[in-house]
Protein backbone atom coordinates (compact mmCIF):
# COMPACT_ATOMS: atom_id res chain seq x y z
CA UNK A 1 0.00 0.00 0.00
CA UNK A 2 1.45 3.28 -0.94
CA UNK A 3 1.90 6.02 1.99
CA UNK A 4 1.49 9.70 1.18
CA UNK A 5 3.02 12.16 3.25
CA UNK A 6 1.01 15.81 4.11
CA UNK A 7 3.56 17.25 1.96
CA UNK A 8 2.91 15.10 -0.89
CA UNK A 9 -1.04 15.21 -0.58
CA UNK A 10 -0.56 18.93 -1.09
CA UNK A 11 1.55 18.54 -3.53
CA UNK A 12 -0.91 15.98 -5.47
CA UNK A 13 -3.63 18.80 -5.22
CA UNK A 14 -1.55 21.53 -6.49
CA UNK A 15 -0.97 19.15 -9.61
CA UNK A 16 -4.56 18.10 -10.46
CA UNK A 17 -5.64 21.75 -10.16
CA UNK A 18 -3.34 22.74 -13.00
CA UNK A 19 -3.78 19.78 -14.85
CA UNK A 20 -7.29 21.35 -14.36
CA UNK A 21 -6.16 24.68 -15.41
CA UNK A 22 -4.70 23.10 -18.24
CA UNK A 23 -7.49 20.98 -19.71
CA UNK A 24 -9.61 24.88 -19.68
CA UNK A 25 -6.83 26.60 -21.18
CA UNK A 26 -6.53 23.93 -24.09
CA UNK A 27 -10.80 23.72 -24.62
CA UNK A 28 -10.75 27.82 -24.69
CA UNK A 29 -7.97 27.92 -26.97
CA UNK A 30 -9.29 24.80 -29.15
CA UNK A 31 -13.09 27.12 -29.40
CA UNK A 32 -11.40 30.12 -30.10
CA UNK A 33 -8.04 29.71 -32.16
CA UNK A 34 -7.64 28.84 -35.71
CA UNK A 35 -7.04 25.35 -35.91
CA UNK A 36 -2.54 25.06 -36.14
CA UNK A 37 -2.50 27.61 -33.31
CA UNK A 38 -4.97 25.83 -31.12
CA UNK A 39 -3.52 22.78 -32.15
CA UNK A 40 -0.03 23.45 -30.86
CA UNK A 41 -1.48 25.16 -27.97
CA UNK A 42 -3.77 21.95 -26.84
CA UNK A 43 -0.76 20.07 -27.58
CA UNK A 44 1.84 21.76 -25.06
CA UNK A 45 -0.62 21.58 -22.40
CA UNK A 46 -0.57 18.11 -22.81
CA UNK A 47 2.80 17.46 -22.39
CA UNK A 48 2.67 20.23 -19.64
CA UNK A 49 0.48 17.49 -18.43
CA UNK A 50 2.14 14.59 -18.65
CA UNK A 51 5.11 15.84 -16.81
CA UNK A 52 2.91 16.88 -13.72
CA UNK A 53 2.22 13.26 -13.72
CA UNK A 54 5.29 12.00 -14.13
CA UNK A 55 6.75 14.08 -11.74
CA UNK A 56 4.62 13.45 -9.07
CA UNK A 57 5.18 11.44 -5.55
CA UNK A 58 4.56 8.56 -6.75
CA UNK A 59 6.04 5.69 -7.50
CA UNK A 60 7.17 4.63 -11.14
CA UNK A 61 5.30 1.20 -10.38
CA UNK A 62 2.32 2.19 -10.28
CA UNK A 63 2.37 4.24 -13.75
CA UNK A 64 2.26 1.02 -15.91
CA UNK A 65 2.58 1.67 -19.75
CA UNK A 66 1.57 4.74 -19.00
CA UNK A 67 4.95 5.93 -18.10
CA UNK A 68 5.81 5.75 -21.78
CA UNK A 69 3.27 7.81 -22.54
CA UNK A 70 3.83 10.40 -20.27
CA UNK A 71 7.85 10.47 -21.14
CA UNK A 72 7.13 10.90 -25.09
CA UNK A 73 5.02 14.02 -24.46
CA UNK A 74 7.58 15.98 -21.79
CA UNK A 75 10.22 15.02 -24.40
CA UNK A 76 8.95 16.14 -27.46
CA UNK A 77 7.82 18.93 -25.11
CA UNK A 78 10.08 22.32 -26.12
CA UNK A 79 9.98 21.18 -29.95
CA UNK A 80 6.52 21.64 -29.56
CA UNK A 81 6.85 24.83 -27.54
CA UNK A 82 9.79 26.25 -30.57
CA UNK A 83 6.98 25.73 -32.97
CA UNK A 84 4.31 27.65 -30.67
CA UNK A 85 6.89 30.16 -30.14
CA UNK A 86 7.76 31.18 -34.11
CA UNK A 87 3.88 30.87 -35.12
CA UNK A 88 2.79 33.10 -32.68
CA UNK A 89 5.52 35.89 -33.34
CA UNK A 90 5.93 35.19 -37.45
CA UNK A 91 2.28 33.98 -37.86
CA UNK A 92 3.67 30.86 -39.62
CA UNK A 93 5.60 27.90 -39.36
CA UNK A 94 9.01 28.05 -41.32
CA UNK A 95 8.31 27.30 -45.22
CA UNK A 96 10.89 24.31 -44.90
CA UNK A 97 8.14 22.29 -43.04
CA UNK A 98 6.23 22.15 -45.64
CA UNK A 99 8.38 20.25 -47.95
CA UNK A 100 7.84 16.48 -48.37
CA UNK A 101 11.64 15.94 -47.29
CA UNK A 102 10.98 17.77 -44.04
CA UNK A 103 7.53 15.81 -43.51
CA UNK A 104 9.13 12.46 -44.06
CA UNK A 105 12.35 13.82 -41.78
CA UNK A 106 9.62 14.84 -38.82
CA UNK A 107 7.21 11.48 -39.39
CA UNK A 108 10.53 9.71 -38.55
CA UNK A 109 11.79 11.37 -36.08
CA UNK A 110 8.84 11.23 -33.96
CA UNK A 111 8.44 7.29 -34.87
CA UNK A 112 11.77 7.03 -33.13
CA UNK A 113 10.69 9.33 -30.29
CA UNK A 114 7.63 7.20 -29.97
CA UNK A 115 9.78 3.97 -29.49
CA UNK A 116 12.22 4.96 -27.96
CA UNK A 117 10.47 7.28 -24.98
CA UNK A 118 7.11 5.24 -25.31
CA UNK A 119 8.25 1.89 -25.32
CA UNK A 120 11.95 1.77 -24.18
CA UNK A 121 10.54 4.27 -21.51
CA UNK A 122 13.58 6.66 -22.27
CA UNK A 123 16.42 3.41 -21.03
CA UNK A 124 19.90 4.93 -23.75
CA UNK A 125 21.93 7.27 -24.34
CA UNK A 126 19.55 9.27 -26.61
CA UNK A 127 17.46 9.95 -23.23
CA UNK A 128 21.08 12.33 -22.53
CA UNK A 129 21.42 13.34 -25.92
CA UNK A 130 17.77 14.35 -26.56
CA UNK A 131 18.73 16.93 -22.94
CA UNK A 132 20.73 18.44 -24.94
CA UNK A 133 18.89 19.24 -27.69
CA UNK A 134 16.30 20.29 -25.81
CA UNK A 135 18.44 23.00 -23.89
CA UNK A 136 20.08 24.02 -27.44
CA UNK A 137 15.78 24.72 -28.97
CA UNK A 138 15.00 26.32 -25.51
CA UNK A 139 17.98 28.52 -25.72
CA UNK A 140 17.03 29.03 -29.65
CA UNK A 141 13.45 30.03 -28.81
CA UNK A 142 14.36 32.59 -26.19
CA UNK A 143 17.01 34.44 -28.91
CA UNK A 144 13.75 33.92 -31.35
CA UNK A 145 11.78 35.58 -28.81
CA UNK A 146 13.70 38.83 -27.87
CA UNK A 147 15.70 38.79 -31.68
CA UNK A 148 12.02 40.74 -32.89
CA UNK A 149 11.02 42.40 -29.69
CA UNK A 150 11.66 45.76 -30.77
CA UNK A 151 10.35 45.58 -34.42
CA UNK A 152 6.75 43.72 -32.71
CA UNK A 153 3.87 46.46 -32.83
CA UNK A 154 1.19 44.42 -31.67
CA UNK A 155 0.76 44.42 -27.96
CA UNK A 156 -0.86 41.11 -27.32
CA UNK A 157 2.05 39.67 -28.80
CA UNK A 158 4.74 41.68 -27.21
CA UNK A 159 2.91 40.61 -24.12
CA UNK A 160 3.07 37.02 -25.34
CA UNK A 161 7.01 37.11 -25.48
CA UNK A 162 7.42 38.46 -22.49
CA UNK A 163 5.43 35.58 -20.81
CA UNK A 164 7.54 33.06 -23.52
CA UNK A 165 10.83 34.24 -22.44
CA UNK A 166 10.17 34.40 -18.48
CA UNK A 167 8.75 30.37 -18.91
CA UNK A 168 11.09 29.05 -20.86
CA UNK A 169 13.96 30.68 -19.00
CA UNK A 170 12.14 28.79 -15.88
CA UNK A 171 11.75 25.53 -17.71
CA UNK A 172 15.76 25.84 -18.54
CA UNK A 173 16.32 26.05 -14.72
CA UNK A 174 14.70 23.78 -14.09
CA UNK A 175 15.97 21.36 -16.48
CA UNK A 176 19.71 22.21 -15.68
CA UNK A 177 18.79 21.51 -12.22
CA UNK A 178 16.97 18.58 -12.56
CA UNK A 179 20.61 17.57 -14.24
CA UNK A 180 23.20 18.85 -12.05
CA UNK A 181 21.34 18.09 -8.56
CA UNK A 182 21.78 14.94 -6.89
CA UNK A 183 19.39 11.97 -7.36
CA UNK A 184 18.04 12.13 -3.43
CA UNK A 185 17.63 15.91 -3.80
CA UNK A 186 15.60 15.43 -7.04
CA UNK A 187 13.25 12.64 -5.42
CA UNK A 188 12.72 14.98 -2.44
CA UNK A 189 9.17 15.35 -1.19
CA UNK A 190 10.16 19.38 -0.95
CA UNK A 191 12.07 19.73 -4.44
CA UNK A 192 8.78 18.01 -5.97
CA UNK A 193 6.50 19.88 -3.86
CA UNK A 194 8.14 23.37 -5.06
CA UNK A 195 8.29 22.06 -8.46
CA UNK A 196 4.58 21.61 -8.26
CA UNK A 197 3.95 24.53 -6.61
CA UNK A 198 5.74 27.16 -9.64
CA UNK A 199 3.79 25.07 -12.10
CA UNK A 200 0.81 26.03 -10.46
CA UNK A 201 1.06 29.79 -9.80
CA UNK A 202 3.07 30.27 -13.29
CA UNK A 203 -0.10 28.43 -15.12
CA UNK A 204 -2.58 30.41 -12.69
CA UNK A 205 -1.03 33.71 -13.36
CA UNK A 206 -1.11 33.19 -17.09
CA UNK A 207 -5.15 32.45 -17.11
CA UNK A 208 -5.17 35.65 -15.20
CA UNK A 209 -3.27 37.18 -17.91
CA UNK A 210 -5.47 35.40 -20.45
CA UNK A 211 -8.75 36.79 -19.15
CA UNK A 212 -7.76 39.99 -18.44
CA UNK A 213 -7.52 40.29 -22.20
CA UNK A 214 -3.57 41.03 -22.01
CA UNK A 215 -2.96 38.26 -25.11
CA UNK A 216 -5.68 39.10 -27.03
CA UNK A 217 -5.31 41.33 -30.56
CA UNK A 218 -7.24 44.25 -31.19
CA UNK A 219 -8.11 44.18 -35.20
CA UNK A 220 -6.69 47.15 -36.62
CA UNK A 221 -8.33 49.73 -38.29
CA UNK A 222 -6.40 50.66 -41.71
CA UNK A 223 -6.17 53.37 -44.03
CA UNK A 224 -5.12 52.80 -47.30
CA UNK A 225 -3.18 56.61 -47.84
CA UNK A 226 -1.02 58.34 -46.15
CA UNK A 227 -3.00 61.93 -46.80
CA UNK A 228 -6.42 60.18 -45.93
CA UNK A 229 -7.19 60.50 -42.05
CA UNK A 230 -10.57 59.48 -41.64
CA UNK A 231 -10.11 56.76 -40.41
CA UNK A 232 -7.29 57.95 -38.10
CA UNK A 233 -8.89 58.77 -34.93
CA UNK A 234 -9.22 62.20 -33.68
CA UNK A 235 -6.61 62.13 -31.00
CA UNK A 236 -3.72 60.57 -33.33
CA UNK A 237 -4.52 62.19 -36.61
CA UNK A 238 -1.88 65.19 -35.68
CA UNK A 239 0.24 62.53 -35.06
CA UNK A 240 -0.27 60.64 -38.15
CA UNK A 241 -0.55 63.75 -40.54
CA UNK A 242 3.25 64.94 -39.04
CA UNK A 243 4.96 60.94 -39.58
CA UNK A 244 3.70 61.19 -43.15
CA UNK A 245 5.18 64.66 -43.78
CA UNK A 246 8.32 63.25 -42.17
CA UNK A 247 8.31 59.75 -43.87
CA UNK A 248 7.81 61.56 -47.17
CA UNK A 249 10.88 63.47 -46.70
CA UNK A 250 12.63 60.47 -47.03
CA UNK A 251 13.10 59.74 -43.10
CA UNK A 252 12.53 56.07 -43.89
CA UNK A 253 16.11 55.41 -45.30
CA UNK A 254 17.89 56.67 -42.02
CA UNK A 255 20.28 53.39 -41.49
CA UNK A 256 19.15 50.96 -38.25
CA UNK A 257 15.80 53.39 -37.46
CA UNK A 258 13.71 51.75 -34.99
CA UNK A 259 10.66 52.97 -34.05
CA UNK A 260 12.04 54.42 -30.30
CA UNK A 261 14.13 56.51 -32.57
CA UNK A 262 11.18 57.35 -34.38
CA UNK A 263 9.05 58.56 -31.98
CA UNK A 264 11.80 60.77 -30.52
CA UNK A 265 12.21 62.36 -33.79
CA UNK A 266 8.37 62.74 -33.31
CA UNK A 267 8.52 63.80 -29.95
CA UNK A 268 5.78 61.15 -28.92
CA UNK A 269 5.92 58.73 -26.23
CA UNK A 270 6.46 55.24 -28.19
CA UNK A 271 3.75 53.42 -27.18
CA UNK A 272 1.29 55.90 -29.01
CA UNK A 273 3.23 55.78 -32.02
CA UNK A 274 3.36 51.89 -31.87
CA UNK A 275 -0.28 51.49 -31.40
CA UNK A 276 -1.54 54.34 -34.14
CA UNK A 277 0.89 52.47 -36.85
CA UNK A 278 -0.14 49.06 -35.65
CA UNK A 279 -4.07 49.88 -34.56
CA UNK A 280 -4.74 52.54 -37.12
CA UNK A 281 -2.63 51.70 -40.22
CA UNK A 282 -2.46 48.03 -40.02
CA UNK A 283 1.52 47.42 -39.54
CA UNK A 284 2.18 44.14 -37.33
CA UNK A 285 6.49 45.13 -37.46
CA UNK A 286 7.98 48.19 -37.07
CA UNK A 287 10.42 47.11 -40.39
CA UNK A 288 7.37 45.94 -42.87
CA UNK A 289 6.30 49.54 -41.87
CA UNK A 290 9.22 51.26 -43.21
CA UNK A 291 9.58 48.14 -45.73
CA UNK A 292 5.92 49.80 -47.25
CA UNK A 293 8.53 53.00 -48.08
CA UNK A 294 11.60 51.64 -48.49
CA UNK A 295 10.36 49.22 -51.21
CA UNK A 296 8.37 52.04 -53.34
CA UNK A 297 11.32 54.11 -53.49
CA UNK A 298 13.58 51.26 -54.66
CA UNK A 299 10.77 50.09 -57.33
CA UNK A 300 10.83 53.51 -58.64
CA UNK A 301 14.62 53.57 -59.06
CA UNK A 302 14.48 50.01 -60.51
CA UNK A 303 12.20 51.55 -63.57
CA UNK A 304 14.51 54.59 -64.32
CA UNK A 305 16.23 54.19 -67.12
CA UNK A 306 18.64 57.02 -65.82
CA UNK A 307 19.51 54.37 -63.02
CA UNK A 308 19.86 51.42 -64.65
CA UNK A 309 23.56 50.80 -64.07
CA UNK A 310 23.40 51.87 -60.32
CA UNK A 311 24.53 48.67 -58.55
CA UNK A 312 21.45 46.88 -56.42
CA UNK A 313 23.57 47.07 -53.05
CA UNK A 314 24.05 51.19 -53.14
CA UNK A 315 20.41 51.19 -53.69
CA UNK A 316 19.75 49.47 -50.52
CA UNK A 317 22.29 51.02 -48.74
CA UNK A 318 20.78 54.55 -49.74
CA UNK A 319 17.45 53.12 -48.22
CA UNK A 320 18.95 52.16 -44.87
CA UNK A 321 19.33 48.61 -44.96
CA UNK A 322 22.33 47.28 -43.12
CA UNK A 323 22.98 44.52 -46.15
CA UNK A 324 22.26 43.51 -49.48
CA UNK A 325 20.75 40.12 -48.46
CA UNK A 326 18.15 42.23 -45.68
CA UNK A 327 17.07 44.20 -48.85
CA UNK A 328 17.09 41.06 -51.06
CA UNK A 329 14.35 39.40 -48.58
CA UNK A 330 12.17 42.14 -47.58
CA UNK A 331 12.01 43.16 -51.67
CA UNK A 332 10.83 39.90 -52.61
CA UNK A 333 8.67 39.14 -49.08
CA UNK A 334 6.91 42.32 -50.35
CA UNK A 335 6.76 41.97 -54.39
CA UNK A 336 6.95 38.25 -55.35
CA UNK A 337 10.75 38.95 -57.36
CA UNK A 338 13.86 39.54 -56.61
CA UNK A 339 15.55 42.63 -56.88
CA UNK A 340 17.46 41.61 -60.28
CA UNK A 341 14.51 40.08 -61.65
CA UNK A 342 12.28 43.36 -61.04
CA UNK A 343 14.89 45.69 -62.97
CA UNK A 344 15.67 43.17 -65.29
CA UNK A 345 11.52 43.60 -66.72
CA UNK A 346 12.54 46.77 -67.30
CA UNK A 347 15.80 46.45 -69.39
CA UNK A 348 13.81 45.00 -71.93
Amino acid sequence: MMHISTLELVDLFLRFVTLGQLVVLALYFLVKSPPLKSDLIALVCLCLSSYLLLTAPIDDDYYGVLRGAFLFFVEIGPYLLWCLAYLLFNDALPKQFSSAISQVLLALALVWYLYFFGYLQGRGAFHQINHLLEFVVLVHLIVLTIKDYADDLVDARRNARKIMVIYTCLYLLVLVVLELADASIRGSAIFTFINALAIFISTSVFIILLFLDKFTEVPAKVTNSDEGTEEIPVVFQGLHQQLTQLMQSGFYSESQLTISALAQKLNTPEHQLREMINKHMGFRNFSAYLNSYRIAAACEQFQDANLLRKPILTIALELGYGSVATFNRAFKAQTGKSPKEFRDQFQK
